[in-house]
């Protein structure tokens, strides 16, 4: 299939069997099926007799170029493209959406997409793949979850599992439900009727993902730097035991590989590496036995690390107390010393009331006084009006008298005439 199992590893990249499982198994199969196609492909890019050319790579939606650790930088020219900004951390990355790629035709002699289909509306899944086609000469690698029942079901298990164990919504898994999984039969149509030759093959047991997946999330609810040694320790020992057999139906996952007419042995190479795995009674006994550890790691919640962190808690509970009684003497003093001026305040307070109550009294007296002297002045007031009245009676008197001699006087001097 490929050079030795360590040797196709780049040790200077780290150690790639910690990475999840799930993406450690994709980032494999699309490691063999590379250097497959490459075998068949690299004598018609260099020409016969000559050295063997690098193969120019597309990664889509290959963020953080993970890809790049598992091949080798002697065979391929990798690029890289995906929504999230460039930092310039990642080696030919660039910026950009798969619905649009920003590349001439036949840019690249393959393009990859790895776990991204899922993650595009299903109305737009066709132009995606149309993308893909467009660039790649040569050949088309898709690896992602593919509907089925089991899927479906295994999918809304482990979504209602985070949402109980960790309160939480898992983003990814909504999305999967709000877009729906690819359908692997509508995805190899669209390569095939426009003249790709097409390969099919499922990889990642729903069953073994299922357990994988319930087992990580419960060690990550833990929130503790064990368990998450404990997790990279599990992930390493699947990649390194199960992930190469790990293709039996139910699958979580599908591979596509699509290629140009000329690559069509290359399927037939990359077929013989990955034949359908029959069902058998063992790997369902073997699953039901996983799962029967998984119920019991649950009940027992790993007892050690329960008492460890019940020792912790008593501990910070005795810390807590401890300080608590120091604040509870620092509280007694101030509220000792509270009390004193307390008791200053209430004396203080008497002496205000004594001295409010001779305000008032004085204030009484002087309002008795000043209501005297008002009654006195309406009194005089009424007395006033009344001298007023009188004096215009008598002016009317007068005014009337005046009246009646004018009247005698013109009278008189009238008759005279």
């Amino acid at each position: 299939m490929h050079d030795s199992f360590e040797a196709s590893l780049a040790p200077h990249e780290g150690d790639l069997l910690s990475l999840p499982f799930d993406q450690y198994g994709r980032m494999r199969v699309v490691q063999n099926i590379l250097h497959l196609i490459f075998t068949e492909l690299a004598p018609h890019v260099a020409g016969e007799g000559a050295p063997a050319a690098k193969l120019s790579v597309l990664d889509v939606g290959g963020y953080p170029g993970t890809l790049g650790h598992f091949i080798s930088k002697e065979f391929y020219d990798l690029s890289v493209l995906d929504v999230v900004p460039d930092d310039g951390s990642i080696p030919g990355y660039k910026q950009g959406s798969g619905m649009e790629l920003p590349y001439n035709d036949t840019s690249f002699d393959i393009a990859v997409s790895l776990d991204t289909l899922e993650h595009i509306p299903n109305a737009d899944r066709d132009k995606f793949l149309r993308e893909l086609m467009r660039v790649a000469r040569h050949a088309v690698v898709l690896v992602n979850p593919v509907q089925s029942v089991e899927a479906d079901l295994a999918e809304e298990t482990l979504n209602e599992y985070i949402r109980w164990i960790l309160d939480a919504q898992q983003e990814q898994l909504a999305e999967h439900r709000e877009y729906g999984l690819p359908n692997f039969v509508q995805t190899a149509t669209a390569f095939s009727t426009t003249g790709w030759k097409t390969l099919a093959f499922p990889i990642a047991n729903v069953h073994n993902w299922l357990f994988m997946m319930v087992a990580k999330h419960y060690l990550l609810s833990m929130r503790d730097e064990r368990a998450t040694a404990f997790e990279r320790t599990l992930d390493r020992f699947y990649n390194l035991t199960f992930t190469e057999g790990d293709r039996a139906e139910p699958a979580y996952r599908g591979v596509l590989v699509a290629v140009s007419p000329v690559l069509e042995p290359a399927l037939a190479a990359i077929q013989a590496n990955y034949p359908p795995v029959p069902p058998s009674d063992a790997a369902n006994t073997q699953r039901l036995q996983l799962t029967q550890v998984l119920m019991e790691m649950l009940n027992l919640k790993l007892s050690n690390h329960e008492d460890r962190l019940l020792r912790e808690q008593i501990e910070r509970r005795d810390k807590h107390i401890s300080g608590m009684e120091g604040r509870i003497a620092l509280l007694d003093g101030r509220i000792a010393l509270l009390d004193g001026e307390l008791d200053r305040k209430s004396e203080h307070a008497r002496n205000l009331e004594t001295m409010l109550v001779q305000v008032r009294q004085a204030y009484e007296t002087e309002f008795a006084k000043q209501a005297e002297y008002i009654a006195r002045l309406e009194q005089d007031r009424q007395s006033k009006d009344e001298h007023v009245r009188y004096l215009e009676k008598l002016l009317e008197g007068i005014e009337a008298g005046r009246v009646m001699r004018l009247t005698r006087t013109i009278s008189r001097f009238l008759g005279r005439h």
